[in-house]
């Protein structure tokens, strides 16, 4: 029987994700009471509207995301998003924010999920989240290309070092189609 772990932020109406994309905001079209005039027999529905920005909690980016030719996320194939084997890459006690291909010494990724657990997610909903992040290098991202990997996440404000606006390994990774994942959490329930 397969044992569900979730690794996403909750979503929830005001909160910031990155400096300057808009919060999200929730709108009541129709609460319990105001469906209970409309309806008959006791029934009732609770009808809202979702506002945000698709960079919002915890996502995945597609090719598209960064490349206006690349596939977006309803074309990327469910091999590449779902039910992938998993590689937890722990960096939680490093004092390195740029994580290089060092750390994928001597493992098999072939086809699998590649996850980063740096421990910057106990930083969600503060401040200091929005600080200098831990994020992948260039040469580990040429590197997870080169391993095969399919997927790649990190619980990390961006995959990328916020002060390097050509942003490698979003250029590297979604270029060779492997979909990316940020501000993920809880990856040190994942084995």
């Amino acid at each position: 029987m397969p044992h569900f772990i979730e690794v996403s932020h909750a979503i929830e109406a005001g909160m910031k994700t990155y400096p300057g994309l808009p919060e999200p905001r929730v709108e009541v079209q129709m609460d319990f009471g105001q469906s209970r005039k409309q309806y008959t027999g006791g029934t009732e529905f609770f009808i809202a509207n979702l506002h945000l920005c698709g960079n919002t909690g915890t996502y995945v980016d597609s090719p598209f995301h960064r490349y206006d030719y690349g596939p977006d996320l309803a074309a990327l194939p469910l091999d590449k998003l779902a039910h992938l084997p998993v590689e937890v890459i722990d960096h939680s006690v490093s004092w390195s924010r740029g994580i290089n291909k060092e750390s994928l010494r001597a493992r098999n990724l072939e086809g699998k999920a590649v996850l980063f657990r740096t421990g910057w997610s106990q930083y969600w909903g503060t401040p200091r989240y929005f600080e200098l992040n831990p994020f992948l290098t260039a040469d580990c991202c040429e590197a997870l290309v080169g391993a095969g990997a399919a997927f790649v996440g990190i619980d990390s404000l961006n995959i990328d070092d916020i002060e390097d606006l050509t942003r490698p390994a979003h250029s590297i990774l979604l270029g060779a189609e492997i979909p990316v994942c940020e501000h993920m959490t809880n990856l040190q329930a994942l084995p």
